[in-house]
């Protein structure tokens, strides 16, 4: 039988049959209500050609039991289309089944076939991808860092909120970059930490690019992703000749315990006032967790500072303008795109203390609910004055989540990081200053309860000591009346005790008076006779 290439397929509708082996299948999965929505495949032909192929829900139970993973197939009688959204391949076109599309296996040695087929993002592809849901990418890296599991909520406050596990890992790019990825669901657990101190090289296949910010990129599996470690590719190979050193060696990375738990959980994480943070940035903390929430109000924006900038599409940082065009310092080139980005250096204050603070891209867009390139095209290129919607700004209060750096922490440079921003709830405010006080008075009240203790324990200590020292002179008197001859029986009074010596040893006799009567103990231990005493 004749069968027709992948790269011969048309959306015209003429019937037609396709030899192909089914290299990869998946669930597709609404991520907002969990609802299967397709059976997803990618096919293979001799020819190395590929192409998506989808089964709708209500003709899922007809197909899944006809198809296998890596198995080889005939298929006819089904329709091609146009691939619009969330395609995980460059292919513009794909396969949907029909009612009556037939599928026949075919037995045949399966070496015509590739085994694996992915298509590998660079960087500057991933940013073209960016915030975008045309494209899936593949991507492998060697992997340097990986977070514990973590619980996220999702759907917060709806009738489909619910938890998942998520897992951050890092990798390193051949060409030099690092992306983070956060792996979903079931993907969350298919690394573990038993990878630490291990050179791996990981794919992961089908990922979407979220957002990148300064030099990192941030990426997140889909229903589709699928991951492989250590597979015998050339780029595998590639990624291990270029960078086995220890320097790469995965570590475990740590959670950022100020994104945990609920929005109003994170806006009165560590929080302090600005003198507070003042005084512990010059006072050089060791702990390591140096994120901070305060509430201040917005004064205006520093002086002779810019608030904007043009970044560079490679490294995201500044870059100047040379005679018409943009040069980045940092890349040593003339980007061939650039991107404006917000850079707000505000002058906050609270009761007591007035600080500086930087504000970056997305989360000024939070604050001005404005996008960077509508507000510089309504400037109409009249951008030098700060805009009225930022000084809308002015005299707002807010909750500020700051990021201190090594420089503020050991060289006492002020201006803070912002991170995230809050708006106040006035009510959880009132409760937050509530319980602080109650924990305050509470501390204060196990602090006098405490003191109370230590006295008394004392007073008891030193009234103890003081009948201990007059009971031993008394004893060593009795001694010493002894040995000059008067030969009285030295009696030492002391308060009745439920000890009996009665049919006691010597030996009894004197292990008691040890440990009752030490000095005693030691002045009579050479005399030959045993010595009794009375109680």
């Amino acid at each position: 039988m004749a069968y027709k290439k992948l790269n011969e397929l048309t959306t015209k509708g003429e019937s037609m049959t396709i030899k192909v082996k089914v290299i990869r299948i998946w669930d597709s999965i609404n991520n907002a209500t969990d609802e299967l929505m397709s059976l997803d495949m990618i096919l293979l032909d001799e020819q190395g050609e590929v192409i998506h192929a989808t089964i709708w829900k209500n003709l899922i139970d007809t197909y899944r039991p006809q198809i296998n993973e890596k198995a080889i197939y005939a298929f006819s009688n089904f329709k091609v289309q146009e691939s619009s959204r969330y395609r995980p391949l460059s292919n513009s076109i794909k396969i949907v089944f029909m009612y009556n599309t037939k599928v026949k296996q075919v037995n045949e040695e399966s070496d015509k076939f590739q085994e694996y087929y992915f298509e590998f993002a660079t960087k500057d592809k991933l940013l073209e991808r960016e915030n975008k849901d045309k494209q899936c990418s593949d991507i492998i890296g060697l992997l340097t860092s990986i977070k514990p599991v973590q619980e996220r909520t999702i759907m917060r406050n709806t009738s489909s909120q619910r938890t998942k596990d998520i897992r951050e890992i890092e990798l390193l790019l051949l060409e030099g970059e690092k992306i983070r990825i956060t792996l979903w669901g079931k993907l969350a657990h298919y690394l573990n930490e038993d990878v630490i101190g291990k050179h791996t090289v990981v794919i992961v296949t089908s990922t979407m690019v979220e957002t990148s910010m300064f030099k990192s990129l941030s990426l997140k599996s889909t229903s589709a992703t699928r991951l492989y470690t250590d597979l015998d590719v050339t780029e595998t190979w590639q990624l291990i000749d270029r960078y086995s050193n220890d320097e790469t060696l995965p570590k475990i990375m740590e959670v950022d315990k100020s994104i945990q738990g609920t929005v109003e959980e994170q806006m009165f994480y560590n929080r302090r006032t600005l003198q507070e943070i003042t005084e512990m940035r010059h006072d050089n903390p060791t702990d390591q967790d140096f994120v901070f929430t305060s509430k201040a109000r917005i004064d205006k924006i520093q002086e002779n500072a810019r608030w904007w900038y043009m970044s560079c599409k490679y490294c995201n940082k500044m870059c100047d303008k040379i005679d018409e065009k943009y040069y980045c310092n940092n890349c040593d080139k003339y980007p061939n795109k650039t991107t404006p980005r917000y850079f707000l250096r505000l002058q906050i204050s609270d009761s007591i203390t007035t600080t500086i603070c930087t504000v970056f891209d997305d989360e000024a867009q939070r604050m001005v609910n404005t996008s960077i390139s509508n507000l510089l095209d309504s400037l109409n290129g009249s951008c030098e004055d700060v805009p009225k919607i930022i000084q809308q700004l002015y005299g707002k209060i807010f909750i500020f989540r700051f990021k201190l750096s090594n420089q503020n922490l050991t060289e006492g440079k002020a201006g803070y990081l912002v991170k995230r921003t809050f708006v106040p709830n006035e009510n959880l405010e009132t409760k937050f200053l509530n319980d602080k006080d109650k924990k305050e008075q509470q501390s204060n009240t196990r602090g006098d309860i405490d003191a109370a203790k230590n006295k008394n324990i004392n007073e008891n200590k030193h009234k103890t000591n003081a009948e201990e020292v007059k009971e031993d002179n008394e004893a060593i008197s009795g001694i010493s009346n002894s040995d000059e001859g008067c030969n009285p029986r030295p009696t030492v009074k002391r308060k009745e005790t439920n000890i009996s010596t009665k049919k006691n040893s010597e030996e009894d006799i004197l292990h008691v008076h040890k440990t009752e009567h030490p000095i005693l103990y030691r002045s009579q231990r050479n005399r030959r006779a045993p010595v009794k005493y009375m109680y």
